[in-house]
């Protein structure tokens, strides 16, 4: 009956239904192990995200608690400036990302404009084509590599960075395979100029990315750059002054110490011989040369000085600096220092008292100054004493006519300086 299959051809159609079967439940679990392996991958990839975000999260507390730490005083203390950056760089605004892809070559870079952060210039370089055929491969794809450099030279400093891809809403990816963290790292000799990812991201994933606007590619670098703590330079406080000075002056009031005594008219004086005989090579000579008293008991007598004159001196011994305002001084006070000053052998007492004569020259005392400069060889203040009595109205008060001649002979500066003011007053008192 041609109704009725035969035998043979039943147990055909069964082991057909049979392998269809046993095909479809095994393309079934294909795909439940495909689906189960996506489930999976989105898993690790949403568990990777959120470790990111931790990790981005511990470095955030850490660099605000770093900054806050390090804030700025504004009292001039240690500073930091821990500078935070955006940069975005677009490569090539006139050229598509399509024109470079695969035809500039490994090796060959494109750089960005210099931008500057943290008072130091960068740029990003990239690599189209990867930064060299050994490292333009990762899992059987090509990759793309970048860089960022350090324009500068003869720099250290250290820096961190993140370089990412941006979609045509100016969002930077967040995922791994868009965008890659640095650690710290440092820049300048003897480390290297330039840091960054050989393998940046891989080309043939790219165009399903959607960061690819319009065949244009962006990339946003996020760069940190830390500089060394600092001091901020500020006015310090004024050095006191010398107190040297002050402890011999006490030195010398207490007389603690003292090994010689000196009688002026009636009155004594204790003082240290070392610091004396140190200061004035006439009281080395008196007190510790061959000549000197033996007896250290008995008072060294200091003939034709007064007493208060012999007190200024050894002040200015022991602080280099007379008692009191020097300025207040009388014309004779400044001329019995003076004679002193030359006795010792105290040069610069000896100038200043000059100094000070100088600006007490009048018609009353530029006779018994002139006399006095000239018997203690105190060049400067007799030339002071010459140039004032030059002026023919000067002579004409000072010199009487039987006193001319003598003046003249004894002063022959006098003479050259003055000889036509003289001769025209020597006319007038004729």
């Amino acid at each position: 009956m041609a109704g009725i299959p035969k035998p043979g051809e039943v147990d055909s159609a069964n082991i057909r239904r049979s392998n269809v079967q046993q095909l479809s439940v095994e393309h079934q679990k294909i795909l439940d192990g495909v689906q189960k392996k996506i489930g999976e991958d989105k898993e690790i990839q949403k568990i990777r995200e959120e470790k990111e975000k931790e990790i981005q999260k511990l470095e955030e507390e850490a660099m605000n608690q770093y900054i806050s730490h390090f804030s700025i005083d504004r009292q001039g203390k240690v500073m930091t400036d821990d500078v935070f950056d955006a940069s975005q760089f677009e490569f090539c605004p006139n050229t598509n990302y399509s024109l470079l892809d695969g035809r500039i070559g490994a090796g060959m870079s494109i750089e960005s404009a210099p931008f500057s952060v943290g008072v130091y210039n960068w740029i990003i370089e990239f690599y189209p084509d990867g930064h060299s055929m050994e490292d333009c491969c990762c899992c059987c794809m090509s990759a793309a590599s970048s860089f960022v450099s350090i324009c500068d030279g003869a720099v250290t400093v250290n820096a961190k960075y993140t370089l990412s891809l941006v979609d045509r809403d100016g969002r930077a990816a967040a995922s791994w395979l868009w965008r890659r963290r640095s650690a710290t790292v440092t820049y300048g000799w003897p480390h290297p100029r330039s840091w960054g990812f050989k393998v940046f991201y891989l080309k043939p994933l790219l165009r399903f990315s959607g960061y690819l606007d319009d065949d244009r590619l962006k990339i946003r670098c996020e760069l940190t750059v830390f500089t060394p703590p600092r001091t901020e330079y500020t006015t310090p406080a004024p050095a006191p002054p010398p107190e040297l000075p002050g402890h011999l002056e006490r030195a010398l009031r207490d007389g603690r110490g003292a090994d010689v005594t000196f009688a002026v008219a009636g009155r004594e004086f204790r003082a240290h011989r070392a610091l004396l005989a140190a200061r004035s090579p006439v009281f080395d000579a008196e007190l510790l040369g061959p000549m000197a008293e033996k007896d250290s008991r008995r008072a060294v007598r200091i003939e034709d000085m007064e007493p208060a004159v012999f007190e200024m001196l050894l002040h200015f011994i022991y602080t280099d600096s007379p008692p009191g305002s020097f300025e207040g001084y009388s014309t004779a006070t400044a001329q019995d220092l003076l004679v002193a000053a030359d006795l010792y052998g105290m040069e610069r007492l000896k100038l200043m008292c000059a100094e000070k004569l100088c600006k007490s020259i009048d018609v009353a005392t530029v006779m018994a100054i002139l006399a006095l400069a000239d018997q203690h060889h105190c060049q400067e203040l007799k030339e002071a004493c010459v140039a004032f009595m030059s002026a023919p109205k000067v002579l004409r008060v000072l010199v009487a006519p039987d006193e001319f001649k003598h003046l003249m002979a004894s002063c022959a500066q006098l003479v050259s300086r003055g000889s036509l003011e003289g001769a025209s007053v020597q006319r007038e008192l004729k």
